[in-house]
């Protein structure tokens, strides 16, 4: 039997909207996504074995979520941590070279900020966004993969140019996260021409997903920090599933707070240089409030 590896890959950036993509594209009757998003099976670096990620090594088991494709014209998965793991674009193009990739951007500082409540709804994080903040602004951080998920994802530019180098600028697709919200029915249209799908019918109505708030309680807080209890709810129930279950059960939706104007300060220079660069490979503007041209 012909091995069914994906054409396609949404590769991050994460809290950059990839959940909110992968849910619109598994909508597409001429898609085709698996059961379990992020198998990071690609990603040997940056995802290292004792992960809570608990990556998805075996050959044969990542090409099980592709079993059910039948007459699909795009098939596709959706990995965040692809996008910064050095050897993941090799490694993808390895089994895949006509591979179309999806990368999409958000406003670091904002990315970061996001990221930050995010990972301690679900594991414990006992410094505060301050003291992430002062810590990763002394170090030399671009150059490395491995730390805190936190903030690892933010230095775009080296990340985009190895996916450009390795498959062609034909070949990838960048989406700003601010215009895929404002916008995101015109996005989606884009991405489905991208994969090669022309005269598509679907329609869909947009969608807000991973809102933001917080544990409905001590016992919906256990729940997200259960790793056990994530891993078999990712193997038994679907993506859609588990967000619907989540948002409506276990999350209440609050307002997020406000970032300290020092912190914020200290990101935008931390992130100002690769922000210019992305700009420059990107050869365009955009549309990130925290850097403009008077920052």
């Amino acid at each position: 039997m012909e091995e069914c590896w994906p054409n396609f890959f949404i590769v991050g950036a994460p809290k950059a909207g990839t959940t909110s993509l992968f849910a619109y594209l598994e909508q597409v009757p001429e898609i085709y996504m698996p059961r379990i998003k992020e198998p990071h099976y690609f990603s040997h670096i940056a995802i290292p074995e004792n992960s809570f990620l608990k990556p998805m090594r075996d050959k044969k088991k990542y090409l099980k979520l592709f079993s059910g494709v039948k007459d699909e014209i795009a098939v596709g998965e959706a990995s965040p941590t692809y996008l910064r793991d050095p050897k993941a674009a090799k490694l993808i193009h390895e089994v895949s070279p006509d591979a179309k990739i999806i990368i999409l951007l958000r406003d670091p500082v904002e990315r970061i900020y996001s990221a930050y409540f995010s990972q301690k709804r679900i594991r414990d994080v006992n410094n505060s966004f301050h003291e992430i903040v002062l810590n990763y602004k002394q170090e030399n951080y671009p150059e490395s993969v491995k730390g805190d998920p936190i903030i690892h994802a933010e230095f775009y530019s080296k990340q985009i140019k190895q996916y450009l180098d390795v498959f062609g600028p034909k070949q990838v697709k960048i989406i700003i996260f601010e215009e895929f919200i404002k916008d995101p029915k015109k996005i989606v249209r884009d991405v489905i021409e991208f994969l090669g799908i022309k005269n598509s019918l679907h329609e869909f109505q947009p969608e807000q997903f991973n809102v933001f708030g917080e544990p409905r309680g001590p016992f919906a807080r256990s729940l997200f920090k259960n790793i056990t209890i994530k891993r078999i709810s990712k193997n038994v129930f679907s993506p859609s599933v588990r967000r619907v279950v989540t948002e409506k059960f276990l999350i209440k939706k609050t307002e997020k707070p406000k970032m300290d104007e020092e912190d914020r300060l200290l990101l935008q220079k931390l992130f100002k240089n690769d922000v210019n660069e992305v700009k420059h490979i990107l050869k365009r503007t955009l549309p990130w409030k925290n850097f403009q041209e008077e920052n």
